[in-house]
């Protein structure tokens, strides 16, 4: 199980909840579902992380002479998640959850330092993006550079404003 795939199943979901104020998706159904859970609870499961590893693994590529420059530099992509409108199967909105952070040791105290940052960039989403289409232009190499569906702009495009 690969870091991202373990935070994303633990962690996370459970501080992004609690820092938004959301109560959990379960107790409200509502117009609007999880990638991962449509079209059913779970039911995109394996294709969904595999699909934010991949991600990841075009983000750490592409980091270091892009937008990761700066204060910080070890930028993770933590997250990746997608909204679903549940009766026509189209994405209604995306977002990446990217995190960094440094340590420092104070020399006198011996103490460990932290000082991290996350930020949360929306993809630039065509409207009425179909589940199917979405998943197929981010499993691709070089995901990150092409524009997506409907779309003139790249999450490349959004991560650059973002995290500058």
């Amino acid at each position: 199980m690969t870091l991202t795939r373990l935070m994303a199943r633990t962690l996370l979901p459970f501080s992004l909840v609690a820092s938004a104020g959301v109560q959990p998706a379960d107790a409200h159904p509502g117009r609007y579902v999880d990638l991962v859970d449509y079209p059913d609870k779970e039911a995109n499961w394996d294709r969904f992380y595999a699909l934010q590893d991949h991600l990841g693994a075009e983000f750490h590529d592409l980091c270091g002479d892009t937008y990761c420059e700066g204060a910080y530099s070890n930028h993770v992509l933590l997250q990746f998640r997608c909204s679903v409108w549940r009766a026509t199967g189209t994405v209604h909105a995306c977002a990446l959850v990217v995190g960094a952070g440094n340590l420092d040791v104070d020399t006198p105290t011996g103490r460990v330092l932290p000082d991290s940052r996350a930020w949360v960039c929306a993809a630039p989403l065509g409207a009425d993006t179909p589940v199917e289409m979405l998943q197929a232009a981010l499993e691709r190499r070089g995901a990150l550079l092409r524009p997506l569906p409907g779309s003139f702009f790249s999450l490349h495009d959004a991560l650059s404003d973002c995290l500058n």
